[in-house]
């Protein structure tokens, strides 16, 4: 899709599940996530420092289950994984990430960062009406997110360069299927020519 110059009106910032345990070979072995941990951090640092100069709140999400496992997944419990566990390091945002004690936090135990979280207060409280979305995975925890986002009447901005999946194939399907539908797919370069 063509790429135009993006408008936002009232934006804020989501961060999907950038936790060490996504980006854990051992636990994800078919995953392309681990080998992109630098790139992807880099370009979201890059879109989180853009949003500060345009003062642009930003909200991190992140995955973490009860060490029981008896608020995850369905699949989850059901294979007795375990990953994005409460208190544990694998359910913590990745180290080098530039998140500020200024920004909101949420923690979530489904796909969707609406779910059963406050983050529809957080965006009332900030009068958000455009949602720039990052983060991981793109078919899951992303597209569910951007779904939730669009029932509740949000625009959404779809970072490209911020998000990322399990694998290049789902990744770039998921891309395809919402981009221009959900919202807009923009790189950074994109977004960083935009004033907010």
């Amino acid at each position: 899709m063509k790429q135009t110059m993006p408008i936002f009106d009232a934006p804020a910032l989501l961060v999907i599940d950038l936790i060490e345990d996504y980006f854990d070979v051992d636990l994800w072995p078919h995953s392309q996530l681990p080998q992109a941990r630098t790139r992807l951090t880099e370009k979201t640092n890059a879109l989180v420092a853009w949003c500060r100069q345009e003062n642009i709140p930003i909200i991190w999400v992140r995955q973490a289950f009860k060490p029981d496992l008896s608020d995850a997944f369905l699949h989850v419990r059901t294979r007795s994984q375990r990953y994005a566990i409460q208190g544990t390091p694998g359910a913590m945002l990745l180290p080098e990430l530039n998140v500020a004690d200024t920004d909101t936090v949420i923690t979530k135990q489904r796909f969707s960062a609406f779910y059963q979280t406050n983050l529809d207060d957080v965006l009332a409280r900030l009068g958000t009406r455009t949602l720039i979305l990052a983060g991981i995975t793109t078919a899951w925890c992303v597209r569910s997110t951007a779904v939730d986002a669009y029932q509740r009447d949000l625009q959404i901005v779809l970072a490209r360069d911020c998000i990322d999946g399990f694998t290049r194939e789902e990744h770039e399907a998921s891309l395809q299927a919402m981009d221009g539908y959900l919202g807009p797919c923009y790189t950074n370069a994109v977004l960083f020519s935009h004033s907010a």
